[in-house]
């Protein structure tokens, strides 16, 4: 099987080798567990490696994003190049709906041959439903989609809290080919940061909860490790 390799440091091996080529994985997290530090990593690595990507933004602005990852990922001295020679785009559609995100990913293939991409959140495109069954339906056909790009794409979902195992289940974990929760998980003063492949059709992989921390030089997932 072929995989992508997302170039987090411990990660891959977690995923036995990477993401299975072409798959689209739901980065499922409550509030600062970490998602759009583990997302952008995954591009920039792309970039690194010679695959293009676009982290499509919802919420926050491009240059709010750049900002925000360039102070916490200070070893990523290249990173300006790489978005200036357009290996990594930050976009922010003016749209919204599905439909418009499909159409710029699908320009970006055409124009950019990008391989990886990022959607940064799920919870913004529900918002902009008033039916919850639209919501559903809509959400289908786009993963229905992706499936039909030639790329390996990212969705961050909002988990209500931290405790993912009383989190309901939505659209996007059953459509999705693959799921990684992101905890931050609390124990007396003690907090500790932790990932888990809850899903990832087609191929094995590391199944416990494993600690991570963000560096300035990235990621490191400690595989081996328990979280306490």
């Amino acid at each position: 099987m072929e995989r992508v390799k997302t170039g987090i440091a411990g990660m891959d091996e977690v995923l036995n080798g990477g993401i299975p080529l072409h798959r689209h994985i739901a980065l499922n997290g409550g509030p600062g567990a970490g998602k759009t530090s583990f997302s952008f990593e995954y591009i920039y690595r792309g970039a690194q490696m010679g695959e293009n990507g676009v982290y499509i933004t919802l919420e926050e602005t491009p240059e709010d994003i750049i900002e925000n990852m360039s102070a916490t990922f200070t070893g990523f001295t290249d990173m300006a190049d790489l978005i200036s020679s357009k290996k990594m785009e930050i976009i922010k559609p003016d749209k919204f709906r599905l439909e418009d995100i499909a159409e710029l990913l699908e320009e970006r293939i055409a124009n950019n041959d990008i391989k990886r991409a990022v959607i940064d959140s799920s919870t913004m495109v529900r918002l902009a439903f008033k039916d919850e069954s639209e919501y559903r339906q809509t959400m289908f056909e786009f993963f229905s989609l992706l499936r039909n790009l030639d790329i390996t794409a990212i969705m961050t979902v909002e988990a209500a809290n931290q405790d993912l195992a009383t989190s309901k289940f939505d659209i996007e974990h059953f459509v999705l080919d693959g799921i990684i929760n992101l905890y931050n998980l609390g124990k007396a003063e003690q907090r500790v940061k932790a990932v888990e492949v809850y899903k990832m059709r087609g191929t094995d992989h590391k199944r416990e909860k494993i600690p991570f921390k963000i560096t300035p030089n990235g990621i490191k997932v400690f595989v081996g490790e328990k979280v306490f």
